[in-house]
């Protein structure tokens, strides 16, 4: 069944599958309704004379893989679905009899999420254990025919969990992650005898005055058999390598001795180039070199490889970073790509835009963070000149998790990936591990260090992580250190900073991510915090700071907003879950004063203003009305009757006589008790909603609730903390609804004795309680503004761990008062009840997200454990 809804220029086509059976559950696909793919840029696709490129994207047939074929829908690819689900997508596709005796065949995808099986004609062919990367499939003629259609067809599994997958489930700030086949999937054709790999590894002298290319390739021979009946060997083949400059005047041509090769056979040839004099390549100026291979047969070419180099040099020392044999400082923007509800799908000119945004922005970096690179974003950086920093997607990594050799495995499984589809990308410098390590952790370390050996055992990029906090020593293999800035500034962490660069050398520390989030929207200034002026005064002052501080550089947290799984705190509430950290929205205007900031300082142009303003009180006046009215409420009640005083003083300070009262059935007021009541749970609502409204831009807070892996859950407190007259009111309705349950329960657990208890004592027992709760009353009318004044805070804390000890204690005299039992013995089951029910719970989140593990790193980072 399909839904559709319409945006301003995308169309989302929106497919249930959960009707007729087809699914268990709701899967909810989205497709671009204007995606075109357009293969005229050839060098990214690789097309030359020899190769072409077939796309398979369009319809494919899906449907889930625990159902009958017949209950299929059409579905277009690439594209991207929310929800968790086992998914079969198929595609035919023809061959000509021609081509398949002609030539090589190589599936390509360029990402899908998250594991698959793939299949061509009911043979798998390649089992992808998990990961968005790019990856190709060599297809052999015996997988395929040419007398009918042949069955593409991708057995998909998606479901992100805490303990095994990258990204992890629990993720701080990361993009909405998305299930489907995400990206272009195609058919890359080459002749049968071709030049199957290409390597480069490119060197420059000290003084820059040479620099060497090596050439690393292989040719293979996929003929087929019945074309060279009488020869054992392919003969007089050679391959010929040229270079050319960016300026197409110099040109260097190497031709490779003859050799031959025999079918199925495959030789490595290597050679190295040394340019004099090389243009060497920079953000200021990306100047290319191009590559071109051809295999010759006598005087016909067979095949032909083209690619873009680029020569330069990058060192990190501890004095400095380096680029082109000079100090050069890293000014980068990370990047996220984010588009509305698709995640990171969107039409290339789209990418292109972004990267043309940021090198006009003044960035000369980027770092693209916590989600797995699009190859055609590097292929841009490479000709834009942008430095790029890639990285594992992994961030909150708890110490258990990490010490599992499983996790390691699949880490090292992702970094051969990258390296096998990223190395042809001359402008990727680095690749890191991720973020938010804790140097404190022996398992951080250890992993650390083995995957930044792996990185350079095969590559020559830097290696780099990002820390969680400033707690950083040196670690084997690991040549750069990310600092990690939420809403605070390098200057507020001089200290700190500066005894990072004694330790590690000042090339080896950055600023990986400094982050503002902004909730407050626009004000009259700055002085308001989380407001899009204070975040264009927070990012002036750190490129200041950048500019007048040794520094191997820094990254804004980010060029634009990003759309998440987990709603944010300290972005406020919004329905999307939209993280409103970025110098542009989503929708990629650039009028916000942030962005207007950072372009003017870092392109040398006009300066501009930042307004002062005045401060804004943010306190909600509901708190002050919600606490008038119970004070007024409460007043009405203790002036209603001698008989409510007196009830009142004896269930405060004789609670054992009241409570054989109770049980006796003597007089009491329903009506009193049910005013008191409703107080009471509103008293309780009040004090909530103040504190929520506090914690609302506390991040130790926002991480715990995401260590449960719940975005339900997170969700709702966000909601509540944002909105503090619906919370009053939310928690209210739930306060009595608890407060039934619990009446409820306590009846249900009489049965069990051989006294009768009534209904109505009960009713009287737990209300009256609670009666200390009254005293909270004024507190609920200031409680905020004492809060942030951060003076008493912990003794707050206090006092109301001990008032909701005392009322627990009361409620339990009531108990066994009223059930005329043993003090010992109902103390005894309704502790072990309570902890029955907190245990459950945490137990629940501890096996299906392993919650208590995250805590716990949420705890170690912010040094709250030791």
């Amino acid at each position: 069944m399909l839904f559709f809804t319409h945006r301003s220029i995308i169309q989302s086509t929106i497919i249930l599958l959960i009707f007729c059976g087809i699914i268990s559950g709701q899967v909810v696909f989205k497709e671009l309704s204007n995606y075109n793919l357009s293969t005229e840029d050839h060098a990214f696709f690789g097309i030359t004379d020899s190769r072409q490129v077939v796309l398979l994207n369009g319809k494919w047939n899906v449907y889930p893989s625990n159902k009958e074929k017949e209950k299929k829908v059409s579905v277009n690819v690439p594209s991207v679905f929310d929800g968790e689900a086992e998914l079969v997508f198929e595609k035919g596709f023809n061959i000509s009899e021609k081509d398949l005796i002609n030539n090589s065949f190589e599936l390509v995808f360029l990402g899908l999420n998250y594991r698959a099986d793939i299949s061509i004609n009911e043979i798998i062919i390649y089992r992808h254990a998990g990961g968005e990367f790019p990856f190709s499939v060599e297809l052999t003629r015996d997988m395929l025919r040419s007398d009918s259609p042949n069955l593409l067809s991708v057995r998909l599994f998606y479901q992100l969990d805490s303990e095994t997958t990258i990204p992890l489930k629990q993720r701080y700030l990361f993009a909405k992650n998305y299930g489907g086949i995400v990206h272009d999937v195609y058919l890359y054709k080459k002749p049968a005898i071709n030049i199957s790999k290409l390597s480069t590894s490119v060197g420059v002298n000290e003084s820059g005055s040479y620099a060497t290319i090596k050439l690393t390739s292989s040719v293979i021979d996929n003929s087929v058999q019945e074309n060279f009946q009488s020869l054992d060997n392919i003969a007089n083949l050679y391959l010929k390598t040229i270079v050319t400059s960016p300026s197409l005047d110099d040109i260097v041509t190497i031709p490779v001795t003859e050799f031959n090769l025999k079918r199925n056979k495959e030789i490595i040839l290597e050679k190295e180039v040394r340019i004099n004099n090389p243009v060497l390549w920079s953000p200021a100026a990306p100047e290319l070199y191009n590559i071109r291979l051809e295999l010759w047969q006598a005087d016909k070419i067979v095949d032909i490889v083209e690619r873009s180099e680029a020569i330069y040099k990058v060192e990190v020392s501890g004095n400095s970073f380096r680029l082109n044999n000079q100090d050069y400082k890293i000014v980068g923007a990370t990047y996220i790509p984010s588009f509305d509800s698709f995640g990171d799908l969107v039409n290339y000119d789209q990418f292109e835009k972004d990267i043309r945004l940021i090198k006009e922005t003044g960035f000369n970096a980027i770092r693209i963070s916590k989600t797995v690179p699009h190859p055609y974003i590097l292929y841009l950086c490479d000709h834009y000149g942008l430095l790029a920093f890639i990285e594992l997607p992994i961030g909150m990594l708890p110490d258990k998790i990490s010490q599992d050799p499983n996790f390691a495995e699949r880490c090292r499984y992702f970094i051969s990936s990258y390296i096998n589809a990223y190395k042809k990308y001359s402008s990727v410098i680095g690749m890191g591990i991720g973020s938010s390590y804790l140097y404190a952790y022996d398992s951080h370390r250890a992993l650390l260090s083995s995957l930044g050996e792996q990185i350079k055992a095969n590559t020559d990029w830097i290696t780099f992580a990002s820390f969680g906090n400033m707690q950083i020593d040196a670690i084997n293999n690991i040549d750069m250190y990310g600092i990690e800035l939420l809403n605070k500034l390098p200057s507020d962490l001089q200290k700190e900073i500066n005894d990072l660069q004694s330790k590690l050398g000042i090339g080896h520390v950055f600023i990986s991510e400094a982050t503002y989030t902004v909730n407050s929207g626009n004000t009259d200034g700055y002085v308001n915090k989380y407001s899009y002026e204070a975040q264009a005064k927070y990012y002036s002052d750190l490129i200041d700071y950048s500019q007048n501080n040794p520094l191997a550089g820094y990254f804004i947290n980010s060029i634009t907003d990003i759309d998440g799984d987990y709603a944010s705190l300290l972005s406020g509430y919004d329905y999307n879950n939209t993280y409103k950290f970025g110098l542009v929205g989503e929708n990629r205007a650039t009028n916000r004063i942030a962005y207007k900031v950072v372009s003017s300082k870092l392109n040398n142009t006009e300066k501009v203003t930042i307004p002062i303003g005045s401060t804004r009180d943010d306190a909600p006046m509901v708190f002050i009305l919600f606490g008038l009215m119970l004070a007024l409420f409460m007043g009405v009640l203790v002036n209603s009757g001698k008989k409510f005083r007196e009830d009142a003083s004896r269930a405060l300070l004789r609670p054992y006589n009241y409570y054989a009262d109770v049980r006796d059935q003597r007089i009491m007021s329903p009506y009193h008790t049910a005013f008191l009541g409703v107080i009471i749970v509103i008293v309780n609502a009040l004090v909530l909603s103040n504190m929520l409204f506090y914690l609302k831009t506390n991040v130790v807070f926002e991480k715990i609730l995401l260590s449960f892996g719940s975005p339900v859950l997170i969700d709702v407190v966000n909601y509540l903390c944002w909105n503090p007259f619906n919370a009053i009111v939310w928690i209210t309705v739930f306060g009595i609804l608890l407060l039934l349950i619990v009446t409820l329960l306590i009846k249900f657990a009489s049965f069990f004795i051989k006294q009768r208890v009534y209904l109505v004592s009960v009713y009287f027992a737990v209300i009256w309680a609670f009666l200390p709760m009254v005293f909270l009353i004024p507190l609920g009318i200031v409680l905020y503004r004492v809060l942030i004044a951060n003076i008493v805070n912990i003794y707050i804390y206090i006092s109301l761990f001990v008032l909701t000890i005392w009322v627990i204690h009361r409620l339990l005299k009531g108990i066994y008062v009223i059930f005329d039992s043993n003090p010992g013995t109902v103390y005894f089951y309704n502790i072990i009840f309570i902890l029955f029910v907190l245990g459950g719970v945490l137990a629940y989140y501890e096996i299906n997200n392993a919650a208590i593990q995250y805590i716990l790193f949420t705890f170690k980072q912010y040094s709250i454990l030791g």
